[in-house]
């Protein structure tokens, strides 16, 4: 957000995951997440994962998913050293339906890392999700990132607060 031509905040991430149901309690996941955030000390950062996921509550009230899956993190400080360490990915993530069009999700991700045990990571996130229309919603959040090793002059502790447009399509046909 510029005030009076500085920048105070400007952070961009995405995130890709692919899974494949093996059994209905089982599956198999890959995901890449990208994410830039000079703020925090980060030129860039990639995330490449390969686990299992798993479906460890299904109830119409809630449903409560993980993931354990091994890594790679690179990174590119603004300043010091890239980083490139292997690290693991578990994650457990909740879901809330609220009525038909909406619902509340509770994620926390935790990155051990296996080259530095020191630099570990970790992420909670807090969502609420409304539908507008069929296909767009509004969806709010909040995010907690922790790093124990940030880059050096940077705090291990970062808050986003934000507001986006969701576009949501569904499959014609459940998948088999």
């Amino acid at each position: 957000m510029p005030r009076h031509d500085i920048t105070t905040a400007e952070r961009y991430g995405g995130l890709f995951r692919a899974q494949r149901k093996l059994t209905r309690l089982l599956g198999l996941t890959t995901g890449i997440k990208l994410e830039r955030d000079e703020f925090a000390g980060l030129d860039f950062r990639s995330v490449l994962d390969g686990g299992l996921s798993w479906a460890l509550v299904r109830r119409p009230v809630w449903t409560l998913d993980g993931i354990t899956a091994l890594a790679w993190n690179h990174e590119s400080r603004t300043v010091g050293e890239t980083i490139d360490h292997p690290v693991g990915l578990l994650q457990l993530l909740s879901r809330v339906p609220l009525g038909a069009g909406g619902d509340t999700t509770q994620r926390f991700t935790f990155f051990p890392d296996f080259a530095d045990s020191s630099a570990y990571q970790s992420e909670a996130e807090i969502t609420a999700q409304a539908a507008m229309t069929d296909h767009l919603a509004l969806k709010l959040g909040y995010l907690m990132k922790f790093a124990n090793s940030p880059p050096t002059g940077f705090e291990k502790t970062d808050n986003t607060l934000t507001a986006s447009v969701v576009l949501r399509w569904k499959a014609l046909t459940p998948a088999p």
